[in-house]
């Protein structure tokens, strides 16, 4: 029987956010990206009990995202929760920001570097489910790394789709989630299966089966992702 790994009553949420639309030039315009980042940030700043920093368009370099997570995590005691949330154009090895690849290694040592118990990262990104493959959720002594839970919005060959409203269909179904869609049994506490279930059979009907989030790692599927 698994344990609910609950989240103190004192619990603080770390959160960096990170959207790009705006390329300029070096790849195709995204129309949304930057609008996801801001989304999942006011949920968070919602709760009232976040540390939240946002990173769009030509803000979001890679030095400038590395800094953030390191600094923003770094404030992060152990009951409390680190999330990085990316939405834009992805490849084989990582996350695209406004000027060169963020790999994903890069993104698990920011969060392997704090003291947080629980670890989150949840990508909007075009093959984001490559991040599987990569070894990220190993140490440097080849150890499974344990409660950190990757939710990227799409399977390894797949793209993440935009849609016609003000967000991507990951990040729509993201953000009701978060806000409570997602609470089937109404504790006002969201888990990962209630969030795995509630996006991924979201965005397959959105997408009429073109996209497919997956969510995995060496994680307990009743972590908590935020608490209301």
């Amino acid at each position: 029987m698994m344990l609910l790994m609950t989240v103190s009553l004192h619990a603080h949420y770390y959160v960096v956010c990170v959207g790009i639309s705006d390329y300029s030039g070096r790849l195709r315009n995204l129309r949304v990206s930057a609008n996801d980042a801001l989304t999942i940030q006011k949920i968070y700043v919602a709760n009232g009990h976040a540390d939240v920093r946002c990173l769009t368009d030509k803000d979001a370099t890679v030095e400038n995202v590395k800094r953030a997570m390191n600094q923003t995590f770094s404030k992060a005691k152990s009951d409390d929760v680190v999330i990085f949330f990316f939405s834009g154009h992805g490849n084989s090895h990582g996350y695209c920001c406004y000027d060169q690849t963020l790999f994903y290694y890069e993104v698990t040592m920011a969060l392997m570097n704090c003291k947080a118990k629980t670890k989150v990262v949840m990508a909007d990104a075009c093959l984001a489910g490559n991040m599987r493959t990569s070894g990220v959720e190993e140490d440097a002594n080849g150890k499974k790394v344990k409660n950190v839970m990757f939710f990227l919005s799409s399977r390894s060959g797949e793209s993440s789709l935009e849609s016609r409203y003000a967000n991507s269909m990951f990040t729509i179904y993201l953000e009701r989630g978060l806000r409570g869609g997602a609470d089937t049994n109404l504790d006002k506490k969201l888990t990962a299966k209630e969030m795995y279930d509630f996006v991924h059979n979201g965005v397959i009907e959105m997408s009429r089966g073109e996209q497919h989030p997956v969510m995995w790692g060496n994680f307990n599927k009743n972590m908590v992702l935020i608490k209301w």
